[in-house]
């Protein structure tokens, strides 16, 4: 498992020796989140190496696991792509990686053994259970925009902080000159580093449907919008799920997730950060997905807008599940009906100044002019 050197060693430079005037200077909070990240970083690596060295001794039969008809949802930062894929992961015949799997236990091994500890636990009393629920109050506080907590289904392209070499990355390391690549991905990367990133993502994706009885996989990840290309390459037979939102909505609210980022991890001077990174990359990740993807055969591609996912939940599931020939079972066709009443009483709670970000209406309508030509006509 070879990960990104360059842009490590690159990402600790930028770290403590060029954060001067950025949304990451080096306050005293800063160099300590730092200081752990670095540290923790390769412990962390060199026990999930160790993993999978005994799943290779040990259940050698995950290499040959097929990964059949995976569906990645993409689409921009705050277009509903969380809100879909949870929905999609209702059915039981569906598996995603929960934060736990994603971050503790991405191995086979890794997953049996916290399987033995948990009835352990349960045997005894499960102790685990308070521990637990501290953790995810905790990170409960910091959920900003959706729910998290270890047993939660979670953007599965995390995987890739194992190699270093994520766009998302951004989160924790606001320098915008280290990920610009990224935004590009299937255009700019170097073919090395895609071989790569792939190489190790197929493997953990097979280890997790091994771990999991074959089950159909769904992938959500918006920093896999400008990949599609080279998850298709990998997955020929992938379906893909395309989710598209006003921009007007879109844009302040990704700006928000960015700037809670980086008051999360620092001491940022100003209020709200990245916002041109943000306007940048959303150009490009509405208008990539469905350039590369509408040239795949029907059953393998939708375009869906956020407006009639929220709208008519049940329905939208129902048109995605008949272009890729899926079965609805009778459990999910219940649990569908009891999303769409909740549904209707939906209501963001989330209101932006567009001012404070120092944008206006008329630049977002002016920089995203094709969204209602190409998207709402």
């Amino acid at each position: 498992m070879r990960f990104n050197l360059k842009l490590y060693l690159t990402t600790v430079k930028f770290a403590f020796f060029k954060s001067e005037g950025t949304p990451a200077r080096l306050s005293p909070k800063r160099f300590f989140i730092n200081l752990f990240i670095f540290l923790f970083w390769p412990a962390w690596v060199l026990s999930m190496r160790i993993a999978y060295l005994f799943d290779n001794l040990f259940y050698p039969e995950h290499q040959e696991q097929d990964v059949k008809e995976p569906v990645f949802i993409v689409g921009n930062f705050r277009s509903g792509t969380t809100f879909l894929h949870r929905l999609l992961t209702k059915d039981y015949q569906s598996t995603s990686f929960t934060s736990f799997e994603l971050y503790m236990a991405p191995s086979v091994v890794g997953r049996k053994f916290y399987r033995w500890l948990l009835k352990v636990n349960n045997f005894i009393g499960n102790p685990a259970k308070w521990v637990i629920g501290l953790f995810n109050r905790i990170v409960e506080k910091e959920a900003y925009m959706h729910k998290i907590g270890l047993d939660e289904v979670e953007e599965d392209g995390q995987v890739l902080f194992h190699v270093w070499s994520s766009f998302d990355l951004l989160a924790f390391f606001p320098f915008p000159k280290l990920i610009r690549k990224y935004i590009y991905y299937d255009d700019q990367v170097p073919a090395d580093v895609k071989k790569r990133d792939m190489d190790y993502y197929s493997e953990i994706v097979r280890k997790h449907i091994y771990s999991h009885g074959g089950r159909r996989y769904i992938s959500k990840n918006p920093s896999y919008s400008p990949k599609v290309k080279t998850l298709h390459q990998y997955f020929p037979d992938a379906k893909f799920i395309n989710i598209v939102r006003n921009p007007l909505q879109v844009i302040p609210s990704t700006i928000s997730l960015y700037s809670k980022h980086c008051r999360t991890y620092g001491d940022p001077e100003a209020e709200y950060n990245l916002q041109e990174t943000v306007i940048e990359h959303s150009k490009h990740w509405y208008l990539y997905p469905h350039q590369y993807l509408k040239t795949l055969p029907s059953d393998q591609y939708i375009q869906i807008l956020y407006k009639d996912l929220v709208a008519d939940p049940e329905g939208t599931i129902r048109d995605i599940y008949q272009r890729f020939n899926f079965e609805i079972s009778p459990e999910f066709a219940e649990i569908l009906r009891a999303e769409a009443e909740k549904s209707k009483s939906y209501k963001s709670k989330h209101l932006y100044s567009l001012k404070k970000m120092g944008l206006s209406k008329k630049r977002i309508e002016k920089e995203f002019q094709f969204f209602s030509e190409q998207f709402e006509s």
